[in-house]
């Protein structure tokens, strides 16, 4: 069990896989330190207790119900009020690279914060706690095929981190990655004209080779993904605004192709659906309760 966090003890005092290195702390009460990340990512998990965390001037205490993740080179304070016991994954990078092209892209992904220099605090999923588990479970048992096992579990834990909002591009390489800039500008400047051929050409890509990647990765092509932006936000603004401002607020210089986008995702013309709003029949707006997640730059 490590005590601190000297880099030197770190080094010596851990379990190491082809696809983890896995680091066991137990401090004291009123413990306190600058605590960093190196050449990998890393996920800090708490067994018991708590930690209060500070970065720049934002401040919070996460413990066993939540996780923190740090992308490579990260620096933040960290304060123990009551004895606590953690336990840190250090992520490989062909660990994550491996699970990203092996599964589907179904992950809830913060598409505008796709920057550098972040870190995420967020509850774990019930998934992500019992591979946490299994994990901790195989570290204490008398295996000696412990490396083995627990590689196995690796690439589910970090299937299961991706599924956490803003975990995919904190981990994936941020805005520079192809599919990441294009969803940055697409999110971005979905309320312009933009075209698909614009944002191809911002990563020196024919049209024709951007949709194919993109398709090949998020499973619809990129017209059809901007199309979908764009009614969702038609959806929120038709209730306060006519049905020609929404269009040209959205970049159509077509009123009719704004109107068969809008019928053809909700089954309804613009003017049926206010009509839907204004006799209150329409509950799409409630918004479901959301466990919190800090996304600090």
């Amino acid at each position: 069990m490590l005590t601190n966090f000297n880099r030197d003890c770190e080094l010596m005092d851990r379990l190491e896989t082809n696809f983890l290195r896995i680091l066991c702390y137990d401090f004291e009460q009123y413990y306190t330190d600058t605590y960093k990340s190196y050449e990998y990512a890393r996920l800090c998990t708490i067994l018991e207790g708590e930690k209060k965390v500070t970065i720049k001037q934002d401040s919070f205490t996460y413990d066993q119900k939540e996780f923190l993740l740090l992308p490579p080179y990260s620096e933040v304070h960290m304060k123990i009020d009551t004895p606590t016991k953690a336990l840190v994954f250090e992520l490989d990078d062909d660990l994550i690279k491996k699970t990203s092209e092996n599964v589907s892209r179904e992950y809830d992904v913060d598409y505008l914060a796709l920057i550098e220099d972040q870190l995420l605090c967020a509850q774990g999923s019930a998934e992500l706690q019992n591979v946490l588990y299994r994990i901790i479970k195989v570290l204490n048992s008398p295996s000696k095929r412990k490396e083995y096992l627990i590689d196995i579990y690796a690439q589910e834990l970090v299937y299961h981190l991706f599924r956490v909002k803003g975990v995919y591009q904190l981990l994936t390489g941020g805005p520079d990655i192809p599919i990441n800039k294009a969803l940055q500008i697409m999110h971005s400047k979905y309320m312009y004209p933009l075209t698909i051929n614009e944002v191809a050409s911002e990563l020196n890509m024919s049209e024709a080779n951007f949709s194919h990647y993109f398709k090949k990765i998020m499973g619809i092509n990129p017209k059809e993904y901007l199309t979908n932006l764009r009614m969702v936000k038609a959806k929120e603004l038709i209730v306060h605004s006519s049905v020609t401002d929404v269009a040209y607020d959205l970049g159509y210089n077509n009123i009719s192709l704004f109107i068969n986008h809008f019928r053809k995702k909700y089954g309804l013309t613009p003017k049926q659906y206010q009509k839907k709003i204004q006799t209150g029949n329409d509950n799409s707006f409630q918004r479901k309760p959301t466990s919190r997640t800090f996304i600090f730059k």
